[in-house]
């Protein structure tokens, strides 16, 4: 796992609902996505899909 884990924090409290999950990538293909209202609602994953592709 890398320690250069990166996200734009400045959009954390947006009005949006679209905007309330995040993705994080930290490194060597390994993704979180999470719930930027609920720091405790988070997910892992070497694997990425755009949610328009599931469709």
């Amino acid at each position: 796992m890398s320690t250069n884990a990166t996200d734009d924090t400045n959009d954390a409290r947006s009005e949006e609902p679209a905007r309330r999950y995040a993705e994080l990538n930290i490194g060597d293909e390994e993704f979180v996505i999470y719930d930027r209202e609920n720091h405790q609602a988070w997910i892992q994953s070497s694997t990425s899909l755009d949610v328009a592709d599931l469709r």
